[in-house]
Protein backbone atom coordinates (compact mmCIF):
# COMPACT_ATOMS: atom_id res chain seq x y z
CA UNK A 1 0.00 0.00 0.00
CA UNK A 2 1.37 3.38 -1.00
CA UNK A 3 1.40 6.03 1.71
CA UNK A 4 1.40 9.74 0.87
CA UNK A 5 4.57 10.65 2.77
CA UNK A 6 6.81 8.26 0.83
CA UNK A 7 8.51 9.12 -2.45
CA UNK A 8 8.55 6.90 -5.53
CA UNK A 9 11.56 4.96 -4.21
CA UNK A 10 9.59 4.01 -1.08
CA UNK A 11 11.59 6.17 1.31
CA UNK A 12 10.00 8.63 3.70
CA UNK A 13 10.18 12.13 2.26
CA UNK A 14 10.57 14.82 4.95
CA UNK A 15 8.94 17.36 2.62
CA UNK A 16 5.93 15.16 1.89
CA UNK A 17 5.56 14.16 5.55
CA UNK A 18 5.67 17.79 6.67
CA UNK A 19 3.08 18.86 4.09
CA UNK A 20 0.87 15.86 4.90
CA UNK A 21 0.82 16.76 8.61
CA UNK A 22 0.37 20.47 7.85
CA UNK A 23 -2.71 19.72 5.72
CA UNK A 24 -4.51 18.40 8.81
CA UNK A 25 -3.63 21.33 11.09
CA UNK A 26 -6.34 23.82 9.99
CA UNK A 27 -9.10 21.19 10.11
CA UNK A 28 -8.00 19.99 13.53
CA UNK A 29 -7.81 23.56 14.84
CA UNK A 30 -11.29 24.33 13.47
CA UNK A 31 -12.71 21.12 14.98
CA UNK A 32 -11.08 21.85 18.33
CA UNK A 33 -12.39 25.43 18.25
CA UNK A 34 -15.86 24.14 17.39
CA UNK A 35 -16.01 21.62 20.23
CA UNK A 36 -14.49 23.99 22.80
CA UNK A 37 -17.03 26.68 21.94
CA UNK A 38 -14.51 29.17 20.56
CA UNK A 39 -16.57 29.73 17.40
CA UNK A 40 -19.51 31.41 19.10
CA UNK A 41 -22.13 32.77 18.58
CA UNK A 42 -22.68 30.77 15.35
CA UNK A 43 -20.27 27.82 15.46
CA UNK A 44 -21.43 26.16 12.22
CA UNK A 45 -21.22 29.40 10.27
CA UNK A 46 -17.73 30.12 11.61
CA UNK A 47 -16.54 26.56 10.89
CA UNK A 48 -17.97 26.71 7.36
CA UNK A 49 -16.15 30.00 6.76
CA UNK A 50 -12.83 28.76 8.19
CA UNK A 51 -12.85 25.54 6.16
CA UNK A 52 -13.90 27.49 3.05
CA UNK A 53 -11.02 29.93 3.51
CA UNK A 54 -8.57 27.07 3.86
CA UNK A 55 -9.99 25.49 0.71
CA UNK A 56 -9.21 28.66 -1.25
CA UNK A 57 -5.78 29.00 0.34
CA UNK A 58 -4.87 25.42 -0.56
CA UNK A 59 -6.06 25.87 -4.14
CA UNK A 60 -3.87 28.96 -4.50
CA UNK A 61 -0.89 27.17 -2.93
CA UNK A 62 -1.34 24.20 -5.30
CA UNK A 63 -1.55 26.53 -8.29
CA UNK A 64 1.52 28.48 -7.16
CA UNK A 65 3.76 25.43 -6.83
CA UNK A 66 4.65 25.09 -10.52
CA UNK A 67 5.93 28.66 -10.96
CA UNK A 68 7.38 28.74 -7.44
CA UNK A 69 9.57 25.67 -7.96
CA UNK A 70 11.31 27.48 -10.82
CA UNK A 71 11.72 30.71 -8.88
CA UNK A 72 13.21 29.06 -5.79
CA UNK A 73 15.10 26.45 -7.85
CA UNK A 74 13.57 23.56 -5.90
CA UNK A 75 12.25 21.02 -8.41
CA UNK A 76 11.23 18.53 -5.69
CA UNK A 77 8.53 20.98 -4.62
CA UNK A 78 6.39 19.50 -7.40
CA UNK A 79 6.14 16.28 -5.33
CA UNK A 80 3.62 17.92 -2.98
CA UNK A 81 1.41 19.64 -5.56
CA UNK A 82 -0.93 16.67 -5.96
CA UNK A 83 -1.15 16.16 -2.20
CA UNK A 84 -2.09 19.80 -1.66
CA UNK A 85 -4.64 19.68 -4.49
CA UNK A 86 -6.29 16.58 -3.06
CA UNK A 87 -6.21 18.26 0.35
CA UNK A 88 -8.01 21.26 -1.16
CA UNK A 89 -10.66 18.89 -2.50
CA UNK A 90 -11.06 17.31 0.95
CA UNK A 91 -11.50 20.75 2.48
CA UNK A 92 -14.03 21.71 -0.21
CA UNK A 93 -16.04 18.55 0.45
CA UNK A 94 -15.83 19.24 4.20
CA UNK A 95 -17.06 22.77 3.55
CA UNK A 96 -20.05 21.40 1.62
CA UNK A 97 -20.67 18.78 4.32
CA UNK A 98 -20.66 21.41 7.07
CA UNK A 99 -23.09 23.52 5.05
CA UNK A 100 -25.34 20.47 4.65
CA UNK A 101 -25.13 19.76 8.39
CA UNK A 102 -25.99 23.40 9.13
CA UNK A 103 -29.10 22.94 6.97
CA UNK A 104 -30.06 19.92 9.15
CA UNK A 105 -29.15 17.52 6.30
CA UNK A 106 -32.15 18.70 4.27
CA UNK A 107 -30.77 17.87 0.83
CA UNK A 108 -33.69 19.55 -0.96
CA UNK A 109 -32.98 22.79 0.91
CA UNK A 110 -29.26 22.54 0.17
CA UNK A 111 -29.98 21.96 -3.54
CA UNK A 112 -32.41 24.87 -3.69
CA UNK A 113 -29.91 27.18 -1.93
CA UNK A 114 -27.22 26.15 -4.42
CA UNK A 115 -29.58 26.76 -7.34
CA UNK A 116 -30.87 30.12 -6.07
CA UNK A 117 -27.62 31.77 -4.97
CA UNK A 118 -25.09 32.38 -7.73
CA UNK A 119 -22.10 32.28 -5.38
CA UNK A 120 -23.21 28.87 -4.11
CA UNK A 121 -23.72 27.67 -7.69
CA UNK A 122 -20.19 28.77 -8.57
CA UNK A 123 -18.83 27.14 -5.42
CA UNK A 124 -20.66 23.88 -6.04
CA UNK A 125 -19.37 23.81 -9.63
CA UNK A 126 -15.85 24.32 -8.27
CA UNK A 127 -16.35 21.44 -5.81
CA UNK A 128 -17.41 19.18 -8.69
CA UNK A 129 -14.32 20.24 -10.65
CA UNK A 130 -12.04 19.59 -7.68
CA UNK A 131 -13.65 16.19 -7.16
CA UNK A 132 -12.99 15.31 -10.81
CA UNK A 133 -9.37 16.41 -10.43
CA UNK A 134 -8.89 14.46 -7.21
CA UNK A 135 -10.51 11.33 -8.65
CA UNK A 136 -8.20 11.41 -11.67
CA UNK A 137 -5.02 12.28 -9.76
CA UNK A 138 -3.96 8.76 -8.87
CA UNK A 139 -1.05 7.17 -10.69
CA UNK A 140 -3.41 4.55 -12.12
CA UNK A 141 -5.79 7.15 -13.54
CA UNK A 142 -2.85 9.07 -14.99
CA UNK A 143 -1.81 5.94 -16.90
CA UNK A 144 -5.38 5.09 -17.98
CA UNK A 145 -6.21 8.57 -19.24
CA UNK A 146 -2.85 9.23 -20.91
CA UNK A 147 -2.87 12.59 -22.70
CA UNK A 148 -6.52 13.12 -21.86
CA UNK A 149 -5.51 13.51 -18.20
CA UNK A 150 -3.65 16.74 -18.88
CA UNK A 151 -6.49 18.03 -21.05
CA UNK A 152 -8.99 17.32 -18.27
CA UNK A 153 -6.86 19.04 -15.65
CA UNK A 154 -6.31 22.10 -17.81
CA UNK A 155 -10.02 22.28 -18.62
CA UNK A 156 -11.03 22.20 -14.97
Amino acid sequence: MKVPWKDYSGRTSPLKLTVFIALFAPALWTALSFFLGWLQPQPFTAAIQQIGLWTIRLIFIALAITPLRGVVQWPRLILVRRMIGVGACAYALSHLSLFTADQKFDIAKVASEIALRIYLTIGFTAVLGLAALAATSTDGMLRRLGRRWQSLHRLV
